[in-house]
């Protein structure tokens, strides 16, 4: 009776211990299904699969609000303005902002090369705002299947002057004033984009928005036609970013991408950032040099200038919008500073 009783109790053991075990399985299967899947689909013309996170549960459909994003700064854009919108933005909604381990500086060159924490379980980055060297198929590697891409540009002239003055490259030509430096920077770099893609203290300043966007200027330099290879450039740019913005329509911008992604008036104000008090003068004839200086960069700029002009023109009510946009960011700006210098 005593032995029979035993096998009974061990009988019991194994049946709990069985359901226990089958309960666990059950529970990481459950996990495993809600959780994010790594999907190679992403296929443009002449590039290599990329691998990107893909919701084992989710539809094309769900980018509005938009809440997966990638920002493309570009240097004296007004970025920095942008930057502090999307980052209160992702604050607000909770969104996993894909961040390294930080270089030295301020900015990330290959992003390959540096280290990303894993997102929180059972989650997965949303949203990458940093500095860049810009690189399509890596961010699609750590972001979302459904991820846009959006940047600015800006006139060419107005940003290489702005460059010039916040970098104080005039410090470093003895100019005997500001546009006279200018002058000697172009001067000592005649052969750039001639017969060769160095140019001496131009990082940031020359070309700037198309080196933050990718481009290769070793290539350009080489290529048998200057023009198709910038056009194919093109191309891929309209192919991988979703929307480019103009920093001299900036409120018209930003009502714009307010549409676009299904974002409110409350999302997009702001105050302006980094922005220098200090205008130098500069000469028409200066600024027809600079602006032969800055060929690819007016060439980008006279692009998606005429595009962002074409999806104005297709947004019904949109200057009312902007209208009402100026008078909302103007009631907060009253509001939170009221005569007070705001630093940002």
């Amino acid at each position: 009776m005593i032995v029979s009783q035993t096998c009974r109790d061990q009988m019991k053991k194994s049946i709990l211990l069985a359901v226990l075990i089958s309960l666990c399985c059950f529970t990481l299967f459950l996990v495993w299904k809600s959780g994010y899947r790594y999907q190679s689909e992403i296929r443009n013309e002449g590039m290599e699969t990329s691998e990107v996170i893909l919701p084992a549960n989710s539809t094309h459909d769900e980018l509005c609000p938009l809440r997966n994003f990638v920002f493309v700064k570009t240097h004296k854009t007004g970025s920095s303005t942008m930057s502090n919108i999307l980052l209160r933005y992702s604050e607000n909604h909770k969104l996993n902002q894909l961040i390294g381990r930080y270089p030295t500086g301020t900015e990330y060159r290959d992003l390959s090369k540096h280290l990303y924490p894993p997102p929180p379980p059972a989650q997965h980055y949303n949203i990458f705002l940093m500095h860049a060297e810009y690189n399509y198929e890596f961010l699609m590697s750590k972001l979302p299947y459904n991820t846009k891409f959006f940047t600015f540009t800006r006139n060419p002239v107005s940003r290489y002057i702005s460059a010039f003055n916040f970098f104080k490259l005039d410090k470093m030509y003895d100019g005997k004033d500001f546009d006279n430096a200018i002058n000697l920077h172009i001067s000592a770099n005649k052969k750039y984009l001639v017969n060769t893609a160095k140019c001496d203290h131009c990082s940031r300043t020359v070309n700037s928005v198309a080196h933050d966007l990718g481009f290769d200027f070793e290539g350009y330099v080489n290529a048998p036609d200057n023009k198709v290879f910038l056009d194919n450039f093109l191309r891929k740019l309209e192919r991988e970013i979703d929307l480019v913005l103009i920093s001299e329509y900036y409120d018209l911008s930003l009502v714009l991408l307010a549409r676009r992604y299904c974002w409110k008036f409350d999302d997009i104000t702001y105050f302006k950032s980094l922005e220098s008090s200090k205008k130098p003068v500069v000469s028409e004839a200066t600024k027809k040099n600079i602006l032969e200086f800055q060929h690819v960069d007016a060439v980008i700029y006279d692009f998606y200038n005429n595009t962002f002009w074409d999806l104005v023109d297709k947004e019904e009510g949109i200057m009312e919008e902007f209208e009402s946009f100026k008078e909302h960011n103007k009631m907060m700006h009253n509001k939170c500073v009221a005569g007070r210098q705001v630093r940002v």
